[in-house]
């Protein structure tokens, strides 16, 4: 698979006893699939992967590909705590129809550099599909550096990055010094424009769950050389990005969602829904923005 464009890391829809919302996740990939997104992420941190048991993260791709056929490469989550565990959820989500796997490094010790440089490795080795690097410290307390990511990204089966770090400077040196066929993902709708002015292949985003459209743009005006249409569509998405990510997280996506048309629904405990102030404060900002106008597959 190629990785490039706009990926969106979807939510996992439960029901109000928590059981997983298979009905209103199809309704959402109905959804989706009119979008301009180029691939999903499954059971990643916006589907709350760490709540999801390892038959659930199979069945949730098994129907995310039944109900989406070859619309969009599927990225899944296939973090578990142990490299053996990893293996056996890996085959799991190769069988329901996954095309790579999204990995954490392991973060409980984390005083061992090159234990967690061999579970990549190890994984990639053995697993039946393609890894995808994902760096996110400000969830497990590792950051991967660049010359780690740089060794890693040697191996033929290790085929990109999701860094949702936040480091531009780490985010230039990759895209800088990467070898041919490695593609860097920025993690965050907040800096989606600089990670594509370094040269990054796209984004994972959460906003592109609910504005892809205007995503889409951003990445086309860059392209055709109208900085200051996609500067303007960055500040735009930038207060959308923030609140329903770094500020608010799951519980405000999923909240703007149920407002969007889309299924948001409850969190899994212990993530608590978004008070009635902060949906409050998410649809002002969101009201402010003014991106609807991009998104006529919500129409």
């Amino acid at each position: 698979m190629e990785l490039k464009g706009i990926y969106a890391p979807i939510p996992t829809p439960f029901t109000s006893d928590g059981s997983l919302d298979l009905p209103s996740l199809r309704t959402n990939l109905d959804a989706w699939t009119r979008s301009p997104l180029d691939g999903l992420v499954v059971c990643g941190s916006n589907g709350e992967q760490p709540f999801l048991e390892p038959e659930e993260r199979a069945l949730l791709v098994r129907t995310v590909r039944d109900r989406s056929g070859s619309r969009f490469p599927l990225v899944a989550g296939a973090t578990q705590p142990t490299t053996r565990g990893t293996l056996e959820l890996a085959r799991r989500l190769a069988d329901a129809g996954a095309d790579a796997l999204l990995l954490l490094p392991p973060h409980y010790f984390k005083g061992d550099p090159e234990g967690i440089r061999d579970y990549f490795v190890d994984v990639a080795d053995r697993a039946p599909l393609p890894v995808v690097l994902y760096n996110m410290p400000a969830n497990t307390g590792v950051n991967l550096g660049t010359d780690l990511i740089l060794s890693l990204a040697e191996h033929p089966r290790i085929r990109g990055i999701k860094d949702t770090g936040g480091d531009i400077t780490q985010l230039t040196v990759l895209c800088a010094r990467r070898p041919e066929g490695f593609a860097v993902f920025c993690g965050s709708g907040n800096y989606f424009l600089p990670a594509l002015a370094v040269g990054a292949d796209g984004g994972t985003l959460g906003v592109a769950n609910l504005y892809p459209g205007a995503c889409d743009a951003l990445r086309r005006a860059f392209r055709e050389g109208r900085m200051e249409e996609a500067r303007g569509l960055q500040h735009r998405l930038l207060e959308v990005s923030d609140a329903i990510t770094r500020r608010h997280g799951v519980p405000g996506l999923k909240a703007l969602m149920d407002h969007k048309g889309l299924y948001g629904g409850p969190c899994r405990p212990p993530l608590r829904p978004a008070s009635p102030e902060t949906v409050r404060r998410i649809l002002e900002v969101d009201g402010k923005a003014h991106l609807d106008e991009w998104e006529e597959w919500r129409r």
